[in-house]
């Protein structure tokens, strides 16, 4: 039998081309002869008599109508949404503000018709050439007329062009009286079930998916909850109900007011986005904090997250601990280390310049010069800095635990060992850095296990029978003079030599002089600030005695010095607070050698204006009792010495001048100064030898 002819026309080539389309997916052109005419092929391109005229809208009916053949009809063609587009669309939450984009007003305002037919619940907009963009959209939804999508879309849903409805392809079967229309239904129905499948799997893998972030999320320290945007409770994780005394996640689809502590609430009302706070409600402190959920430019609720403060302070502690215990971190920088002088900085620039290599370091100086600091530094500014910092000191250890300290044994290696082995400090170095202190006090069978390690990078356990490669940055330090004991036979050369790869060598403290007043400074802010004390001051005095000292114990002297001084003097150090000058000043010398230039003039000035003997009156009493200016004038009678106050205050004044006594504010009298006491000790020794003449 002769198939009947059915003739789309449109405006478009893309209308005809998904009726051509969706004819062979249904099987339609099985039962009818399918033709296409574009609107302006009409006058050239004939529809074939007898033939069902379908029009894609009712728009075009006056410009169709002179070109139908006696005896045709023509119906308008109603339209639906391609079954494929229905899962993209349902992913797209309900409410989002969602532009529409199409080439003309008309075709925007029919997809809007259709789709709010389908029961799509998007807060649609029509945009087309020409149209004005609403602002706070990035969405857009296109029956296949992307081009036109506005640059700032960031989604674009293209559903393709709409498709025939199954109630026009009924009319046409209805027209022709043909009996096939079970069959289109039945492929149609065929879509519908695969698309349904789809979805069904897509609800299924959702309800496993948020089963497992359930378990993830109840697995977490945090009490977490997650509130729509009406503060009603959609999640609740097992911690929360705990923290919170709730009955159980039952709660879950309440109204959190109705649920949660009234001082909870206040505290989520209070808190903005993003924003972290310490909360204290039920006598505990609470770290909390709150994220707003925004999906595709909606604002859909809050995630609140908060736990007790005491387990993030515990949590930190151990984490500290179990590094700190260990000595596996590095807490210096080179921001740490101060000093001004030029050769200290020399020392500086070279160890930055070392800290980028793997190479090994030698540093060499004086006890208390920073040697550990430096070392901590160099590590901190390697390629090696976020791993281990491992510091050794061979001087501190017992020869007898050294060995398995620093190589580790394996189980059952002595009496005594621990079960499973232990791990030595090379180990823990790994990928880090191993700082090897007091290197000369190492023994000379650890000095042998050294070089084998410094050779070839592995170490053997005790009692252990492999080889165990470690990658590590060695740093030693010494105060000694390692040359004198290769000399002496007391320090392998082969390791000295594999240990002075980057020599450096720290300066003294007594030969970095400018330094002292900038390191006094920074001690001093310190302890105050650890004392919480308000800052003290040097006098002049006290700062030259500090720069005319010879450190023996370098650095760490001197900030011992200050943190004395921070705890015993108020506002101003004199140079008799300092502890190193005490100690001087009950070993003095009655050699004239202790005078210095300065002092003798002085002396030879009392003499020469004839009252010396008055100075040294004055300096004596100082020295026993001290006091008041009208004391001492009482004392200078019982001497002999009948002295105005205009007399005793120009004596006090010539003394302070050359620093021999300290003046105090108010009634605090005045005191001999430790010039004054060698000043004082000279003047009767050169009149003990006078006397024996």
């Amino acid at each position: 039998m002769e198939k009947k002819t059915v003739t789309f026309v449109a405006k478009m080539d893309e209308f005809l081309q998904s009726v051509v389309s969706q004819c062979n997916e249904l099987g339609i052109s099985q039962d009818f002869h399918i033709e296409g005419r574009r609107l302006d092929q009409l006058p050239y391109r004939p529809i074939a008599e007898n033939s069902l005229v379908v029009l894609s809208t009712d728009r075009i009916c006056d410009q169709v109508e002179p070109y139908l053949p006696l005896g045709s009809q023509a119906i308008i063609a109603k339209r639906m949404l391609p079954y494929h587009s229905l899962r993209e669309m349902l992913e797209i939450p309900p409410g989002v503000k969602v532009l529409l984009v199409s080439d003309t007003a008309e075709t925007a305002s029919d997809t809007i018709r259709l789709l709010v037919e389908s029961g799509m619940d998007f807060e649609l907009h029509p945009y087309y050439p020409g149209a004005e963009l609403p602002p706070d959209i990035d969405i857009a939804v296109t029956p296949g007329e992307s081009e036109h999508v506005p640059p700032s879309i960031r989604k674009v849903v293209d559903i393709g062009f709409r498709v025939i409805d199954l109630s026009t392809w009924l009319e046409i079967y209805a027209h022709f009286d043909n009996a096939n229309f079970h069959k289109v239904t039945a492929r149609a129905m065929q879509s519908l079930i695969y698309i349904t499948k789809e979805l069904n799997n897509e609800i299924i893998h959702a309800r496993l998916l948020q089963m497992y972030l359930e378990g993830i999320v109840n697995g977490i320290e945090d009490a977490v909850i997650a509130l729509d945007e009406q503060e009603v409770i959609r999640f609740i994780n097992q911690k929360a109900v705990d923290t919170l005394h709730l009955p159980g996640p039952r709660v879950q689809g309440e109204k959190a007011a109705l649920c949660l502590p009234d001082d909870f609430m206040e505290t989520v009302r209070d808190c903005g986005e993003n924003e972290e706070l310490l909360v204290d409600w039920a006598g505990r402190t609470y770290f909390f904090r709150k994220m707003h959920i925004v999906m595709e430019g909606r604002f859909l609720g809050s995630l609140l997250l908060f736990r007790k403060a005491a387990e993030i302070e515990k949590m930190e502690h151990d984490y500290r601990l179990r590094l700190y215990s260990k000595g596996l971190v590095a807490k210096y920088s080179f921001d740490d280390i101060h000093g001004r002088s030029l050769s200290f900085q020399k020392v500086v620039q070279i160890a930055k310049k070392m800290a980028r290599s793997n190479s090994t370091i030698l540093l060499l100086g004086e006890t208390g010069t920073g040697k550990e600091l430096l070392a901590q530094a160099i590590h901190n500014a390697s390629p090696r800095k976020r791993e281990p910092f491992v510091g050794v000191n061979f001087a501190a250890i017992s020869e007898s635990l050294l060995e398995s300290e620093l190589f580790g044994y394996e189980e059952g290696a002595f009496t005594g060992a621990r079960k499973g082995g232990h791990i030595g400090w090379f180990e823990l170095a790994h990928k880090g850095t191993i700082f090897l202190d007091e290197i000369g006090d190492a023994s000379g069978a650890i000095q042998n296990r050294l070089l084998r390690v410094l050779q070839e990078r592995q170490i053997m356990r005790v009692g252990g029978n492999k080889v165990i490669p470690v990658d590590i940055r060695v740093i030693a330090a010494t105060n000694q003079d390692l040359q004198q004991m290769i000399k002496e036979g007391r320090f392998r050369a082969d390791l000295y030599y594999r240990l002075n790869i980057l020599p450096i060598h720290l300066p003294p403290l007594r030969k970095r002089g400018e330094d002292i007043p900038w390191l006094v400074e920074a001690f001093v802010r310190h302890y105050c600030l650890d004392l919480r004390r308000p800052p003290f001051t040097l006098s002049r005095e006290a700062l030259k005695a500090m720069q005319e000292y010879h450190w023996p114990g370098n650095i760490r002297e001197l900030e011992n010095v200050v943190e004395y001084l921070a705890h015993v003097v108020e506002d101003e150090v004199y140079a008799h607070h300092l502890p190193f000058l005490q100690t001087y000043n009950t070993e003095l010398s009655l050699d004239t050698a202790m005078l210095q230039d300065q002092e003798l003039a002085a002396y030879q000035e009392y003499e020469k204006r004839g009252f010396l003997p008055e100075m040294m009156a004055i300096l004596q009493e100082l020295s026993e009792t001290g006091g008041g200016r009208y004391a001492l004038q009482e004392q200078m009678r019982e001497h002999g010495y009948e002295l105005t106050t205009q007399q005793l205050r120009y004596r006090l004044k010539l003394l302070q001048q050359d620093e021999l006594i300290f003046v105090g504010k108010g009634r605090q009298g005045s005191t001999i100064s430790p010039k004054g006491e060698a000043f004082l000790a000279f003047y009767k020794h050169a009149m003990a030898k006078e006397g024996m003449k």
